[in-house]
């Protein structure tokens, strides 16, 4: 089962925790999203949303006035986790009805390249809103976890899974700087592209391993 849609992932708790309406008996699809390496296939991570409620239940850190290296001017870095590599999001549409989506490492490695290859690094918006684009906000870190390549994640994200695309993000715009980020008004990244829609019938174990604790919230 195919099908290519605009996705942002931007719902918030209730995009991976279980909604007061859904029926966790049954046992509901996943879907693998992917995109082309192809450039002139449409299927891409286009923006970078700030969010106040990522779906990916995980804030930035960020790092401004208080660091000691530069005491006396704020950084005004963002950083954070931009897709989780195998995190189960809870999704609902007229046309699928109730399933889950998952990013794997590889697809992710794919994702990344072809948003750096088209020069998409400066391309932010507030809410994913249509009309919400926002300047002087842009990509100066890029890690994918990756520890048989020796890229380890930050001390602050150490719990994060292999493939896991984790970003340094500048904000030279002092209005998003002081009304949205320094006041804790947003505090995480979304993304939003095209993607296509594989359905996998096959779980694979830690995927659903995943989706018991948190729809359960147990640890």
């Amino acid at each position: 089962h195919k099908h290519t849609a605009k996705s942002k992932f931007n719902t918030g708790k209730s995009s991976i925790l279980k909604p007061k309406n859904m029926n966790t008996e049954k046992k509901l699809p996943v879907y693998k999203l992917k995109v082309s390496e192809d450039d002139n296939n449409p299927t891409v991570v286009d923006f970078i949303a700030l969010v106040d409620d990522p779906a990916i239940q995980m804030n930035w850190v960020k790092f401004d006035n208080k660091t000691r290296f530069l005491a006396d001017n704020e950084r005004r870095l963002i950083m954070g986790a931009l897709m989780v590599a195998n995190m189960p999001i809870y999704r609902r549409d007229e046309k699928l009805g109730e399933y889950y989506v998952v990013f794997e490492k590889e697809e992710i490695y794919k994702i990344v390249q072809k948003f750096f290859r088209n020069k998409l690094t400066s391309n932010f918006n507030i809410m994913h809103g249509a009309d919400a684009e926002i300047n002087d906000v842009y990509l100066i870190e890029s890690i994918i976890v990756d520890e048989s390549r020796g890229v380890k994640a930050p001390e602050a994200f150490k719990d994060v899974s292999q493939g896991t695309w984790l970003a340094t993000v500048k904000v030279d715009n002092a209005y998003v700087w002081d009304e949205f980020v320094k006041t804790g008004q947003l505090k995480g990244f979304s993304v939003e592209g095209l993607f296509a829609y594989e359905r996998t019938d096959s779980q694979p174990q830690t995927v659903l391993d995943e989706i018991v604790k948190i729809v359960t919230g147990n640890d």
